[in-house]
């Protein structure tokens, strides 16, 4: 007897096609549940980092306000010790001792008048042809200079600076919101022993490009 070979019938043919169109549906499935699982994280994740963000947000704001508040309250204790009232300008933003990049931010020129006793007047800056030119010399620095790198600078031109007993008050001279000079003292610096306004910087000081700068040197 010979045997004869088997041939599937058309039921069987498509209990084959159906195992194995399940058999590829079911990598699909898997695919579609790490893909959704997947989503989820992103979702969480996004939502968690909108959260972080808003929170700084929140965190910048008060600090924002607390800063304007102390600001408001300098602006009333200046008023109530009598001194001249804040310029309407816009604060030194920058961090306190923040120091400036001097190999790539240019030096702007101050004009620096020093005179031996006392402090020149507002009016003698009223006449800009009449400003007291004999008393002035120019230098080239930064505003994140301080008291203490000017007053080195001073005492190689002015004789009366290098001595022992010597005291230098600075002031900034600038116009008013009407228009008129004042001269306003800001700190005082010593020739032999160091002070305590000597770590303060121009930008610390509210110093402007164009204010003049005027040294009173005092003696003992």
């Amino acid at each position: 007897d010979t045997c004869s070979p088997h041939v599937p019938g058309p039921r069987t043919i498509m209990s084959m096609n159906e195992e194995r169109a399940r058999r590829l549906r079911e990598p699909e499935k898997d695919r579609d549940r790490e893909t959704g699982r997947d989503s989820k994280k992103n979702d969480r994740r996004d939502r968690e980092r909108n959260k972080g963000e808003d929170e700084k947000g929140r965190g910048r704001d008060d600090r924002k306000g607390d800063r304007e508040n102390r600001d408001n309250r300098d602006r009333v204790r200046k008023r109530r010790d009598g001194s001249p009232p804040p310029r309407n300008r816009a604060r030194f933003r920058g961090r306190e001792g923040q120091r400036v990049d001097r190999q790539k931010i240019c030096p702007l020129l101050l004009r620096v008048f020093c005179k031996l006793g006392e402090h020149h007047h507002a009016e003698d800056f009223k006449d800009l042809n009449k400003e007291p030119t004999e008393d002035e010399f120019q230098i080239y620095t930064w505003k994140d200079a301080t008291l203490g790198e000017l007053t080195s600078l001073i005492k190689g031109v002015r004789k009366a600076a290098r001595r022992r007993t010597a005291r230098l008050s600075f002031a900034f001279v600038y116009p008013d919101r009407s228009g008129k000079k004042v001269v306003r003292v800001v700190g005082q610096t010593f020739a032999t022993r160091r002070s305590d306004d000597g770590h303060k910087s121009l930008a610390d000081l509210h110093f402007e490009t164009g204010d003049y700068l005027d040294v009173a040197i005092f003696l003992k």
